[in-house]
């Protein structure tokens, strides 16, 4: 269902694209810059704005003498920074419950066994989430001044965003840990975009926020601790082999994306 859903977005974006280049155009350009993105939501307490960079390409087509549409075609490197606590549980006894009983000598789920399962675990950690999009930005510009050499606008707009590649790097007690198998974050992101541009010439100071709609899952510090252990018979026993993920359960990492990006827009 993922896959078929990023390959219907894929297409219709695609065809949109296609339609919007293939129109007469009035400018075109470059553009590079540098973004600042920070995650909001869950487990995201100590994140902070981290620093990425855009580079594309966009064209002009005016609708009437106030209004302007603007499609562009970028590739982002953003940095989502994490430093802070985190948590997993563990289900000692592996026999698929967790927290059944409390450190206080008592059966609480009437099992005949005490203690049964740890509580929850807290560690450090500190990293980022290294994100590289595929952006395609639909934007209109309204045109504030009549002047064509020096003028501000305002824009704003959907910006169509596709993951190709992630990685997740961080440390915890001086050890370094490094994940590519990011599998479970979403290929397709959408921001909406607002922001003022000042014109000077052939060139274009753009300072936006993008703003992301759809959540981001991530993996946890936790759950790319456990992928990197060699034997997990060391915590859970000899009877649970290689199949640990039936006996731990993650925090969960997951966010809205807000960026602060500033672009320099050249014509040619």
């Amino acid at each position: 269902m993922k896959i078929s859903r990023t390959v219907l977005f894929i297409t219709l974006i695609a065809s949109l694209c296609t339609s919007l280049f293939a129109i007469e155009i009035d400018e075109k350009g470059i553009k590079l810059g540098i973004n600042y993105t920070r995650l909001f939501g869950n487990a995201t307490e100590n994140t902070d704005f981290t620093p990425g960079f855009s580079i594309g390409a966009f064209i002009n087509k005016r609708v009437n003498n106030w209004l302007v549409i603007q499609p562009e075609l970028l590739l982002s490197s953003k940095l989502v920074y994490r430093d802070g606590e985190e948590r997993f549980y563990l289900d000692n006894d592996a026999d698929g419950s967790f927290d059944e009983d409390e450190y206080d000598l008592i059966d609480n789920d009437g099992d005949g066994l005490i203690d049964e399962d740890r509580s929850e675990l807290y560690f450090q950690t500190k990293g980022h989430y290294q994100l590289y999009y595929l952006e395609i930005p639909i934007l209109f510009k309204t045109i504030t001044q009549k002047s064509s050499s020096n003028r501000i606008n305002l824009i704003f707009g959907p910006s169509f965003n596709f993951l190709l590649k992630d990685e997740y790097k961080f440390t915890n007690n001086g050890n370094e840990f490094h994940s590519s198998d990011m599998s479970g974050t979403d290929t397709f992101n959408l921001e909406v975009m607002c922001g003022i541009e000042y014109k000077i010439g052939k060139y274009v100071i753009e300072l936006r926020l993008d703003q992301g709609v759809t959540k981001n899952n991530y993996k946890s510090a936790g759950e790319v601790m456990m992928d990197s252990f060699e034997s997990y018979e060391e915590i859970f026993g000899p009877s649970v082999g290689d199949d640990y993920s039936d006996y731990c359960r993650y925090q969960k990492v997951s966010g809205y994306n807000t960026s602060v990006t500033l672009l320099l827009n050249i014509f040619f």
